[in-house]
C-alpha cells in the first residue's frame, strides 16, 4: 500500500487508485495545491525552526502519554503543497517549512499555532482515521462498498481531530488557540489558493467550521478546569464525574490517573478512620489529608480502591514509564494494607520508572511511601531516615511526617495552614454572597454529565469574570466558584492580581491549604479564594468558591 498522509489544509486529489487518504487541518478534505509536484522535499535539520517545531511536537506526544502504538518520528520539509501530513509508509509527521512561516507570523502565539497543526496529526494518527478509510476502500468493489465508504465521514473526523487536537495542545501547555481561522486565512494566502476551489468548501465555510469547533473546545475545557477545581478543594466524588465526562471523549494517562486519585481520596474521605490516617501519603496530585471522617466499611473503601487501581493500571497502559501511576498504585495497596505490594510497585516499579522518566518529585515521595511501610513493619528508625532525607530536599510531606513519627507537639513551619482571611473577596465588585443571591446561568452551556450532576455556566457574570456552577440533585448542593478572567484588573483583598508571582502570593496568604497540579502549573487554595498559576507560577486566574 502506498503511503497513507493524512494532510492538514491542502488534499488529495481525487484520483484513489493509488490509496493514498490525505485530510486538511479544517473540516473536509481539500484538493492538492494547483501545479505541486507530488515529491518529496528535502528535510531541514539542525536550524532554529527545526529545534522549535520538534520540542513543540515531544511536547505534544508527552502530554497524550500513549505508547500503546509506536510514535512516530517527526520532520520539517522544505514542501508547499500538503501543509503537515502523516506518512505512513516511514511512520512520520511532517510539517512543511511554509506552513512554519506562517504559524510564526503569530508572534507569540506561534508554538500555540504549530501545536494546533501538529496536535491536529497526531489525533488523525492516535484515532486511527487513515486505518478506517483503508478498510474501507478494501470493499469498494463490491455493491456494499459504496454503503460501507459513506459511514467513514471525512468531516466528522476532520472535525474531531480540530477538537481532540486543540484539548492535546491545551494539555501541552499551550493554551485555548483561538484563532484557527485566521490561521486557515493566512495559510491560503501563503500557499496561494482561491477562495473557492473546485468541489470543496470555500474558505470562508472552512473558517466558520474551525470557529464552531474551537467553541465546543471550550465547552471541554472548562469541564476539565472544573474537575481540577473541585478536586482542589476537596469535592473528589463530583471530581470524578467531571473527569470521566472528559475522558469519553480524551483518553490520556493524566486523565486516568486522575480519575484513580478522586477515588482514592474519595475512600479516606468517606471509609477511613482518622487514626488509620497518622501518615500523609504522597499521593500524586497531592491534597490535604488530615481528615476527620466518621466510620465506614473496609468492603465499601475497598471497591473505591480496586476501582482506583483499575484506573492507574490503565494510565500505565497507556505508558509504562508513566511513574506517578506506579506510585499511586503502591500507595493505594498500601492504603488496603497489602504491605507486599505496595513495597514491590513503590521500589521496583516506581522508583525505577521515576528514573526513567525523569520524575525527580516522584523519586523524593517513593521514599516517603517506603517510609510509612517501615513504620508498619516497626522500623522506625529507616522510616526516620527517609523522612529526613525527602524533608532536607524539601518535601513538607516527608516533614510533617517526621514530626509524627518524632511525635513533635508543633507542626513544621512549612505545614502551618494559611492565615485567616479578614475581609470580604469580590470579583467585578461581586462577593460570593451577592453571585449566589442572584445567580444567572447560560442555558446553551448547560452539561449534563450524569443523572444527577449538572454543570452550570456564565461567561459574562461580571465584565472581567465568570461562573461556574455544579448541582448535585441528589444532595441539592450547588459548588460555585467565580473566575476573573485572563484580563482583569482588579485585586484581591491582599493586593494580588493577575501576574503575580508565586512567592508574592505566599507572602500575602502564607502556604496554601490545598494544592493541584494542572497542565498549565498548579492552584493554590485558602479559605474561600483559590489562584489558578500558569506559566513562570504566575497568577493567571483566581476566583472566589461556595
Amino acid at each position: 500500500m502506498k503511503a497513507i498522509k493524512l494532510c492538514l489544509l491542502i488534499m488529495c486529489t481525487h484520483v484513489f487508485t493509488l490509496w493514498s487518504q490525505t485530510r486538511s487541518f479544517g473540516t473536509l478534505p481539500l484538493a492538492q495545491k494547483p501545479g505541486a509536484i507530488s515529491v518529496n522535499g528535502a528535510k531541514i535539520e539542525d536550524t532554529e525552526e527545526y529545534r522549535q517545531a520538534l520540542k513543540v511536537y515531544n511536547k505534544l506526544v508527552a502530554a497524550r502519554g500513549d505508547f500503546r502504538y509506536p510514535v512516530p518520528t517527526f520532520a520539517l520539509c522544505r514542501e508547499m503543497r500538503s501543509v503537515a501530513y502523516v506518512n505512513y509508509d516511514h511512520l512520520e509527521i511532517t510539517l512543511e517549512e511554509k506552513a512554519m512561516e506562517v504559524c510564526k507570523t503569530f508572534g507569540p502565539d506561534a508554538e500555540a499555532a504549530i501545536a494546533f497543526l501538529l496536535g491536529h496529526e497526531l489525533t488523525h494518527y492516535y484515532e486511527k482515521h487513515a486505518w478506517q478509510r483503508g478498510f474501507a476502500a478494501e470493499f469498494k468493489d463490491l455493491p456494499i462498498g459504496v454503503t460501507i465508504d459513506s459511514l467513514f465521514d471525512d468531516v466528522a473526523h476532520e472535525t474531531e481531530a480540530d477538537y481532540l487536537g486543540g484539548f492535546l495542545a491545551y494539555s501541552a501547555g499551550y493554551g485555548l488557540f483561538d484563532k484557527g481561522a485566521e490561521l486557515i486565512q493566512r495559510i491560503y494566502k501563503a500557499y496561494n489558493l482561491p477562495e473557492k476551489l473546485n468541489g470543496y468548501p470555500s474558505m470562508s465555510d472552512r473558517q466558520a467550521l474551525t470557529t464552531r469547533t474551537a467553541q465546543q473546545l471550550k465547552q471541554l475545557v472548562d469541564v476539565f478546569e472544573m474537575a481540577n477545581m473541585l478536586t482542589a478543594i476537596g469535592h473528589y466524588t463530583e471530581a470524578y464525574e467531571y473527569y470521566r465526562y472528559v475522558l469519553m471523549q480524551y483518553q490520556s494517562r493524566e486523565l486516568y490517573n486522575n480519575l484513580g486519585v478522586t477515588a482514592v481520596m474519595e475512600a479516606i474521605n468517606k471509609y477511613f478512620e482518622e487514626k488509620e490516617l497518622k501518615y500523609r501519603y504522597p499521593i500524586q496530585l497531592d491534597m490535604e489529608t488530615t481528615l476527620v471522617h466518621g466510620y465506614g466499611t473496609v468492603d465499601a473503601r475497598n471497591v473505591l480502591l480496586n476501582q482506583a487501581l483499575l484506573h492507574f493500571d490503565a494510565a500505565i497502559s497507556m505508558d509504562p514509564n508513566y511513574a506517578p501511576a506506579y506510585l499511586n498504585k503502591a500507595c493505594t495497596y498500601a492504603l488496603m494494607g497489602d504491605t507486599l505490594r505496595a513495597r514491590f510497585f513503590a521500589e521496583n516499579e516506581a522508583k525505577p520508572a521515576a528514573l526513567r522518566g525523569d520524575y525527580p518529585k516522584t523519586l523524593i515521595d517513593v521514599d516517603i511511601l517506603i517510609g510509612i511501610l517501615e513504620t508498619k513493619g516497626g522500623n522506625k528508625e529507616q522510616a526516620r531516615q527517609l523522612f529526613q532525607m525527602a524533608a532536607d530536599s524539601g518535601s513538607a510531606l516527608a516533614a510533617y511526617n517526621l514530626s509524627m513519627l518524632n511525635r513533635e507537639k508543633s507542626v513544621p513551619e512549612e505545614m502551618k495552614l494559611s492565615i485567616s482571611i479578614p475581609k470580604v473577596e469580590k470579583i467585578d465588585g461581586q462577593s460570593m454572597k451577592d453571585v449566589a443571591a442572584n445567580m444567572l446561568v447560560d442555558y446553551d452551556k448547560i452539561i449534563r454529565l450524569s443523572q444527577y450532576l449538572v454543570f452550570y455556566q456564565n461567561p459574562k457574570q461580571g465584565p472581567q469574570s465568570k461562573l461556574f456552577a455544579s448541582k448535585n440533585k441528589q444532595t441539592g448542593e450547588v459548588t460555585k466558584f467565580h473566575i476573573t478572567n485572563a484580563s482583569y484588573t482588579g485585586q484581591t483583598a491582599r493586593g494580588i492580581g493577575i501576574g503575580a508571582g508565586r512567592n508574592e502570593l505566599i507572602q500575602a496568604y502564607g502556604e496554601p491549604r490545598r494544592s493541584v497540579e494542572t497542565p498549565r502549573s498548579q492552584i493554590l487554595v485558602y479559605p474561600n479564594v483559590l489562584f489558578v498559576l500558569g506559566r513562570g507560577d504566575r497568577v493567571e486566574s483566581w476566583g472566589t468558591y461556595e
